[in-house]
């Protein structure tokens, strides 16, 4: 167990030095700041982000969660858990400072390789759980998509190395990093957790719609990928796996909808705020397969992919909506967060406002972006809402110190 807390304290803390980055990005598009590098800032939050606060928080609930009983506090879990926020602190600092430099590619290396030691030693000892095969799915399935979506960073690598200046394999090789890391390795890790939690709950018909879901949404993953390549109008072979991948994901949105019906009775006994952040993080998952199913047609993708507030929008949709909700919902229903202190639902009721006020203004700077619409107020409304985000974390924070008062 003190091992878990403290994995639990490390990845608030990181959950709090992630909102303080995007607050000095924010503030960096206002006010004259001449010793940062907004470039080099914005890739150091992004990656902090996943590494620090996501991954960190995703692996170490795996470790505990759906591993038997003591192997999660194997020394080498410990370890690779320690190398992962040894790296991802390491990388955030060099690629603050000096960008894409020869110790920032080191230590994200050792990063990424620790990723995979992880998922071979993960998936060695989870042959030995006794999981149903649902929840066995997704959770390989996002270990999968967590190594695959290093190909990205490597092929970004690649091109920096010989100076490239084509674009499409650039912005190919991102969109190929974020779409298996958002849509891949964090929601498949979720419904690994989620579904490993309420199967035991749920009745035979809503066993059968949680294993037809977890096939369609991971299936759809590879295919869906292709419909991020369409912005450059590639060869018609893409056009068809991108309609299959379309395809695949209207329908797991379908049966997620059917899914979330036939398990709406399971909530009886969850605590007041864990449903308020669980029916939050849910709906922010809906929204995102309803969206993504869109980019299918020409006129819809191509505005998405070349408006960059909009791509920001869907990516904080996916990474403070759906997994930050789902992890604080998650820290919550095991203690990790007292229920029964007041402090601990204002301070998340708090940081889930600010989420919802930050997407809304996203989106409506995005709809500018494509409508060629420009209002100076975004940047500053942005500003407020990251002090009210960071504000909300530090919330946190303190009711994670607060936790033993009742």
């Amino acid at each position: 167990m003190k091992n878990r807390n403290l994995w639990v304290n490390l990845s608030l803390l990181n959950l709090c030095t992630v909102a303080i980055l995007g607050l000095t990005l924010r503030s960096k598009m206002l006010f004259e700041m001449p010793f940062i590098d907004y470039n080099h800032l914005a890739d150091a939050h992004g990656h902090f982000a996943f590494g620090g606060w996501i991954t960190l928080s995703l692996l170490s609930l795996f470790c505990y969660e759906l591993l038997p009983a003591g192997k999660g506090d194997k020394k080498r879990y410990q370890w690779i858990l320690a190398g992962i926020i040894f790296t991802s602190w390491v990388s955030m600092f060099t690629q603050a400072f000096q960008g894409n430099s020869m110790f920032t590619n080191i230590f994200s290396t050792f990063f990424i390789l620790t990723t995979y030691v992880f998922s071979f030693c993960f998936i060695k000892d989870l042959r030995k759980a006794n999981l149903n095969k649902s929840v066995r799915l997704l959770a390989i399935s996002a270990l999968c998509c967590l190594i695959l979506s290093s190909s990205g960073p490597f092929m970004l690598a690649y091109l920096f190395s010989i100076k490239s200046l084509n674009a499409i394999l650039y912005r190919d090789a991102l969109f190929t990093y974020l779409h298996l890391q958002y849509n891949g390795f964090f929601t498949l890790a979720v419904f690994a957790l989620l579904f490993h939690k309420i199967i035991p709950k749920a009745s035979v018909a809503s066993q059968k719609h949680i294993s037809v879901f977890s096939i369609l949404l991971t299936l759809s993953i590879i295919p869906s990928l292709f419909l991020s390549f369409l912005w450059h109008d590639p060869h018609p072979l893409f056009w068809i796996i991108a309609t299959i991948g379309g395809l695949l994901v209207f329908l797991s949105f379908v049966w997620f909808i059917l899914t979330g019906l036939s398990l709406k009775n399971i909530l009886s006994g969850v605590p007041p705020i864990v449903k308020y952040l669980g029916v939050l993080s849910m709906s922010a998952f809906g929204i995102k397969e309803f969206l993504q199913g869109f980019t299918l047609f020409p006129s819809i993708g191509d505005a998405v992919f070349g408006s960059r507030p909009t791509i920001i929008g869907f990516l904080h949709l996916v990474f403070l909506g759906l997994t930050s909700l789902f992890i604080l919902a998650w820290y919550v229903q095991n203690g990790y967060l007292n229920p029964k202190l007041k402090f601990t639902s204002l301070a998340l009721v708090f940081f889930t406002i600010g989420i919802i006020l930050n997407e809304g203004v996203l989106m409506l700077q995005g709809l500018g972006a494509m409508f060629i619409i420009s209002y100076s107020i975004f940047p500053l409304l942005l500003w407020y809402i990251s002090i009210w985000l960071f504000s909300g974390t530090l919330m946190i924070a303190v009711a994670r110190m607060l936790r033993k008062q009742s």
